[in-house]
């Protein structure tokens, strides 16, 4: 396994992972559309997505962290490949952000997710992050019912 930047040639990958878990346990929303139609935005603000590829460079999971526009940067579209769940690819994407964001001196990270995705909130609570209460106006999503945030020293 490996980890790699966002490329055009695995944007779709990026979207259509992302559609994929969002349509199997809750409904796409209005914003989750926005934010995967301006991908490029998010990484010319400085964001990046990562992706964790197998030995044939078949992409496994993906995540992107990306400043949003009240000042906080965001670890959101966190997503695994159903064949690849287990296996340790969500936790090197996870990684990779969280490192890329203490290149780039971000003071602290919050993430939005939702109780019934346990393995995701069981893995942000391991790496470190702490659960915070969830703002309608900070985190807009229907499915958002716990937030975390990890202050980076």
């Amino acid at each position: 396994m490996k980890v790699v930047p966002y490329s055009k040639e695995l944007k779709n990958d990026f979207i259509e992972m992302n559609k994929q878990w969002i349509e199997d346990m809750f409904e796409i929303e209005p914003l989750d559309i926005e934010e995967l139609n301006n991908i490029e935005s998010s990484i010319e603000k400085g964001g990046q997505i990562f992706y964790t590829l197998d030995d044939d460079n078949e992409v496994m999971a993906c995540c992107m962290i990306a400043p949003r526009d009240d000042g906080d940067w965001e670890i959101m579209k966190f997503a695994t490949k159903d064949k690849y769940k287990g296996r340790g690819a969500g936790k090197l994407c996870l990684q990779a952000c969280i490192d890329y964001a203490k290149e780039k001196q971000v003071e602290k990270i919050i993430i939005v997710s939702n109780r019934k995705c346990e393995a995701a909130v069981h893995l942000y609570f391991k790496y470190g992050f702490k659960e915070i209460p969830v703002d309608r106006e900070q985190f807009p999503f229907d499915r958002g019912d716990i937030a975390f945030e990890m202050v980076l020293e």
